[in-house]
């Protein structure tokens, strides 16, 4: 068993500026980071965000800042576009109309309602109870601008494979951690980066665990000591909701939620709800998700 984990991303108690990937120093390094110009290293993690595979990411806005981030899994009948997301975003009394809801492509859509996971208690925001932080938002239109619903992983084979997580917010890199010196708030817009399923924990096994290794390979917490590869990358604050995306041989589906995650450097440990566990709570909101094994 992992560790308490100490803050939950994302949180929206307070209104300071909302940070999303946290990626290795060396790539940032070479894709123009440094001293003076912070914000210049992240060109390759906002590429794969934008790569059409990904084209559902929502970012969830309270009116100047991104402080969370969603998926749209589809529209019904009644023209309405349903939106995965956290359930924390909506801690403290926040209300499904206290968030605009903005795709990728930049269209603002507004929510109606918002079904909270039954298995989530706010006031115990730990990791057994932390595989049940879903929400789904119900907007008030159909999502038209995010090209085909994604698919919902329903397998049980995380272990061991290779995420793509994406979110909104500014940035950060490993040595340092998240500053908004790395963010370019006149370019808004989500971002991704890589990492593997160290762990599959939490009650029910509800939880998938990732650790922020280092070039170095001296702060892995679990599993392999070194990076998947240049984009290894770690939740930060701001990512709350957005998918975790695996590559199966039918396509691209999400396999969890961003949930929580502590400091967000070296050595840092994220988890996400678990999605093929909660396909049945999900059915019960919207029910004509397509999953993939």
């Amino acid at each position: 068993m992992l560790r308490s984990f100490a803050v939950l991303v994302g949180l929206t108690c307070a209104p300071v500026p909302a940070t999303a990937v946290v990626i290795l120093d060396s790539t940032w390094e070479a894709n123009g980071g440094a001293e003076g110009a912070e914000a210049q290293g992240f060109g390759v993690h906002e590429a794969l965000a934008m790569q059409p595979q990904f084209a559902a990411i929502f970012g969830l806005w309270d009116g100047s800042d991104y402080l969370g981030s969603g998926t749209w899994i589809g529209n019904d009948d009644a023209g309405h576009g349903y939106i995965l997301t956290a359930a924390h975003n909506f801690d403290g009394g926040t209300k499904v109309g206290d968030w605009e809801y903005h795709s990728r492509a930049g269209t603002a859509y507004q929510g109606l309602k918002v079904h909270i996971h039954p298995g989530y208690d706010e006031s115990m925001q730990d990791q057994e109870t932390s595989g049940y932080d879903m929400a789904i938002v119900v907007l008030d239109s159909p999502v038209t601008d995010a090209g085909d619903p994604p698919m919902l992983y329903g397998g049980r084979d995380e272990l061991g494979r290779t995420l793509v997580i994406t979110g909104f917010g500014s940035r950060g890199i490993g040595s340092s951690g998240e500053q908004d010196a790395y963010y370019n708030y006149d370019a808004l817009g989500p971002a991704a980066a890589t990492n593997v399923i160290d762990e599959v924990d939490g009650d029910m096994e509800n939880n998938l665990i990732v650790d922020f290794d280092s070039e170095a390979g001296d702060a892995s917490v679990t599993g392999k000591a070194k990076p998947v590869d240049r984009m290894e990358g770690i939740l930060g604050s701001g990512d709350s909701g957005g998918a975790a995306w695996i590559k199966t041989a039918d396509g691209w589906a999400i396999a969890g939620t961003n949930t929580w995650g502590d400091e967000s450097v070296y050595g840092a440990v994220s988890g996400f709800s678990r999605v093929s566990t909660q396909l049945d709570w999900i059915a019960s909101i919207y029910p004509d998700f397509y999953t993939v094994e």
